[in-house]
């Protein structure tokens, strides 16, 4: 009966420490409004998905400067950090899914490309952009 009790308790913990609004990876069920983003080209390899309106100021464990696709879903805007906690270079793919990282160049360096780069995500639907009044020359702050 105790450890009966002891488990619940745990349990409850961790339902309790745990965001409803979780991301998965492994092989999650893709989202309407969202992003996937792999491990491999071409939208292959593992994966995890997150929801228009979340924000991963890290990535999960083994995707940290590992992603070399991404695939968008309905109404959505994806923002892509370098670094983690939204910091460094960035770029915004809107509606338009990136089978190649590898192809696509990053803003500051024309000879570097976003495959396995990225250590930070926003997903967001494209009318609510709440980088867009940012001034990243400014250490990171709200433009007023």
């Amino acid at each position: 009966m105790r450890f009966r009790g002891f488990l619940f308790s745990v349990l409850l913990l961790v339902t309790a420490v745990m965001p409803a609004t979780a991301q998965s990876w492994g092989r999650p069920d893709r989202p309407r409004d969202g992003a996937c983003f792999y491990r491999d080209y071409n939208f292959r390899g593992d994966y995890f998905c997150v929801r228009a309106g979340e924000r991963l100021p890290s990535l999960p464990p083994g995707f940290n400067d590992r992603i070399r696709s991404i695939r968008v879903f309905g109404n959505t805007a994806v923002r892509v950090f370098n670094d983690e906690g939204f910091r460094g270079v960035h770029s915004m793919f809107r509606g338009d899914d990136a089978y190649n990282l590898h192809e696509i160049r990053v803003p500051d360096n024309p000879h570097k490309n976003w495959a396995d780069r990225i250590s930070s995500i926003a997903v967001f639907r494209p009318d609510r952009d709440e980088w867009r009044d940012f001034d990243w020359r400014e250490g990171g702050h709200r433009r007023d």
